[in-house]
């Protein structure tokens, strides 16, 4: 019996997020006899919550040094970082297909990897649409210019995101390929009956419910989200935000929530399983990121029926089916209150499976793509 093809994921840590539930997506879509999914973490000091389920479905997870946290880079631990990739790289040759996600390392993994292992596919796939502010974000920049002259194929999820690393020629050229964000649009398929019988599950029976499903992180803008609700409760008092999630910053959320007296009007959920149940509760989908490229939980909130109000921060080609506004930051907290209000009032939420599927955003027909993709890369090599 043949053996699959085994891709090399380089990640962080594999936990709810837009690029981890992509990738989870995909892995549980592809056809695991032919291509097999293994992940280089970034992030061993956590332990993923995705962890067990992609060693049920046969990958592999091997660690590496983490060089960041939320408030220290280590470059200190660039060394040791470096060496445990020749060690990996020497190791490992087996990996022909690296699928790196990770950017702001690539320009230190890929010249590794292509001195010491035996990778003829480098993909380097651009997930967001600019870099963080300050000394971390310029060096995350100084780190990008080397990408393309390392991979061999460039993804991108957005025309923005695309913009953010790779040369405008390649663009043109149609090098980049747009990986668009997919879904499973019938997990999400919106149901009455459903949204009454989660609501009460949750004692929000007679209450608004506005949704947000995002890491505690900074480029998330939680803090602007409590803003709005302050601004919200002094209109309507029967609202209520339900923050999915977990993160570094949530205490942070939490002290700001109890500082503003919104105990009443703010849920923390954590970590979940079941975002699709609990789209069905909402009423309104929250994202007021300050960037993002295509969030997937952006594409999941309009193929549960709901409308999106997001930020100027992120990509319109995140609208697919009408449904989401756009909104400066600057505005202030009061617009957006005033603007989310009006949107509750009109909107007629209905099933938008169709949307979702026929313009591409169907997480099947993206598996299958990149499956045929990674097969053709593979056997292309063997023939070199």
């Amino acid at each position: 019996m043949n053996q699959p093809i085994r891709v090399l994921n380089i990640v962080g840590e594999m936990s709810p997020g837009g690029i981890e539930t992509l990738i989870m997506n995909i892995y549980r879509n592809i056809d695991r006899t032919k291509v097999q999914f293994d992940f280089l973490q970034h992030e061993p000091s956590y332990e993923g919550s995705f962890n067990d389920e992609i060693e049920s479905m046969g990958g592999r997870i091997y660690k590496m040094p983490v060089l960041k946290t939320l408030t220290k880079t280590y470059y200190w631990k660039l060394f040791e970082y470096q060496r445990e990739l020749k060690k990996f790289f020497t190791e490992h040759p087996e990996y022909h297909i690296i699928h790196g996600h990770m950017t702001n390392t690539a320009a230190i993994y890929m010249p590794i990897a292509k001195k010491y292992g035996n990778v003829s596919c480098f993909i380097a796939h651009s997930h967001l649409t600019q870099s963080r502010p300050g000394l971390s974000g310029k060096i995350t920049d100084i780190l990008h210019k080397p990408i393309p002259k390392f991979a061999t194929d460039y993804f991108a999820c957005s025309e923005m995101a695309a913009k953010w690393i790779f040369p405008e020629d390649a663009i043109k050229s149609g090098k980049v390929k747009i990986i668009k964000n997919g879904v499973d649009p019938k997990k999400f398929y919106f149901d009455y009956n459903k949204s009454i019988e989660i609501k009460k599950k949750f004692g929000l029976e007679n209450k608004i419910v506005i949704g947000n499903v995002a890491r505690f992180k900074t480029e998330k803008n939680h803090t602007f989200q409590i803003d709005i609700m302050k601004e919200i409760v002094k209109i309507r008092s029967d609202i209520v935000l339900m923050l999915v999630g977990d993160g570094e910053l949530r205490q942070q959320i939490e002290k700001k929530v109890k500082l503003l007296h919104l105990e009443n009007n703010v849920i923390f959920l954590g970590v979940r399983s079941d975002v699709p149940d609990l789209m069905q509760a909402m009423d309104l989908f929250l994202l007021p990121s300050l960037y993002e490229g295509l969030p997937v939980v952006g594409v999941e909130a309009q193929a549960a029926g709901l409308p999106v109000i997001t930020s100027t921060g992120v990509t319109t080609e995140t609208d697919i089916t009408g449904n989401v506004d756009f909104l400066d930051l600057d505005l202030g907290a009061a617009y957006w209150a005033r603007k989310i209000l009006q949107k509750i009032e009109v909107f007629n939420r209905h099933d938008m499976y169709e949307y979702i599927h026929n313009n591409g955003y169907d997480i099947v027909e993206t598996a299958k793509w990149l499956q045929d993709f990674y097969i053709r890369k593979h056997f292309s090599s063997k023939d070199d």
